[in-house]
């Protein structure tokens, strides 16, 4: 195989694998296409628009740290979109230390998070490497959005909500069954303090309608302003037009703590990617822009002042697969000015990511002073 191709997108028969080899095709980078069974990756691959003028090679490769090791010699990036992460991510992040290959993910899993920072984060920052976790709308989206608030001297609070019109893959509710398994936490006072569990509220659209909110994982955002020396205080939860989905949420919560837990972890995981299937029977169909869209917004505040950023955007997928290939293209011709586990905006910077989105005409954003 050729080392022409810095990128590797790994999980590429997926569905946010297939938009992340979109985006790279449209930014002219080079990639390899990989994953655990090639006839479902060239099948995957052909529903890609334009991939006929793409540069890319196409790697079967099993999930371990030899044979990713062999995969990813050679290379400068690895955009992982295997789920749930908190299950596969430790191999392909060992297997991008061991070759010297920046890690992307697509994750907004706190203990997904946390796993990678704990097994490697110092041995990337000593490796001159980068890991990325959330290089997705979610939860890279409201991670631009505070970093405009914090702009404003004084803002020490954040407090984000995220408004969107999603169906989840199933790779994505097995992530919300994995994370009701595991703590979250939000940011008090320097301070992650965990959620007893679910936690429920309410969120005012700009219309004027009242949707209740869940805490959903927590986000990232409290994991990346926990070492902000700036931010106090950092909070987010979701809601989702479809109000049925943080009911189902709650009904796994449910049935998790009075029946599930019980069960062996073998017996545990069939059962829980059981329950996932059923709520995303499977992949779902493209993403309409006229109909998939979000709102983000992050109301930031301090003693004497608050400011507020409002983020309107289209197709959470398609986000995600024009992020992970900028972050892609970018790593692949350039030295990242900081190292070892760092958020989007870290690496990038928020300004250059919103533009990026703003080219494509994916997002707008609104930064007004309250206060």
């Amino acid at each position: 195989m050729s080392t022409d191709y810095p990128v590797i997108v790994y999980g590429a028969s997926g569905y946010t694998g297939r938009l992340v080899a979109e985006h790279l095709r449209d930014l002219g980078t080079p990639f390899v296409a990989a994953g655990r069974d090639r006839k479902r990756i060239e099948e995957s691959l052909r529903l890609v628009p334009g991939i006929e003028n793409a540069r890319y090679e196409i790697a079967e490769v099993d999930h371990s740290v030899e044979a990713l090791t062999k995969l990813f010699t050679g290379r400068k990036v690895v955009c992982n979109t295997v789920g749930p992460f908190m299950r596969y991510n430790k191999e392909v992040a060992e297997a991008c230390l061991r070759t010297g290959v920046h890690y992307l993910d697509t994750t907004g899993e706190q203990s997904a998070i946390l796993q990678l920072d704990e097994h490697f984060g110092r041995d990337f920052v000593k490796a001159g490497l980068v890991m990325i976790p959330s290089m997705a709308y979610m939860y890279g989206m409201s991670e631009i959005g505070a970093r405009h608030c914090l702009e404003t001297p004084g803002v020490d609070s954040l407090r984000l909500h995220a408004i969107a019109n999603a169906v989840p893959t199933v790779a994505s509710a097995q992530t919300i069954l994995d994370a009701v398994r595991h703590p979250c936490y939000y940011l008090q006072d320097h301070e992650l303090v965990r959620y007893p569990g679910i936690e429920n509220g309410q969120v005012c659209t700009p219309s004027g309608e009242v949707l209740i909110t869940s805490n959903w994982g927590g986000s990232s955002n409290p994991i990346w302003f926990r070492r902000d020396g700036r931010v106090r205080n950092c909070k987010m939860d979701v809601a989702i037009w479809n109000q049925e989905l943080y009911k189902k949420e709650l009904a796994l919560e449910r049935a998790y703590k009075v029946q599930l837990q019980w069960l062996p972890e073998d017996q545990l995981v069939q059962v829980l990617d059981h329950m996932a299937k059923n709520i995303t029977p499977g992949t779902p169909p493209r993403e309409a822009r006229q109909v998939h869209r979000a709102i983000d917004t992050c109301l930031a505040t301090g003693n004497t002042v608050s400011v507020k950023s409002t983020i309107f955007s289209t197709g959470g997928y398609f986000t995600t697969g024009l992020l992970q290939a900028y972050a892609a293209r970018r790593l692949s011709l350039e030295t990242p000015r900081v190292t070892g586990l760092r958020s989007p905006s870290e690496v990038f910077g928020h300004r250059e990511l919103m533009g990026a989105l703003e080219s494509y005409g994916y997002a707008s954003i609104k930064v007004e002073r309250v206060v």
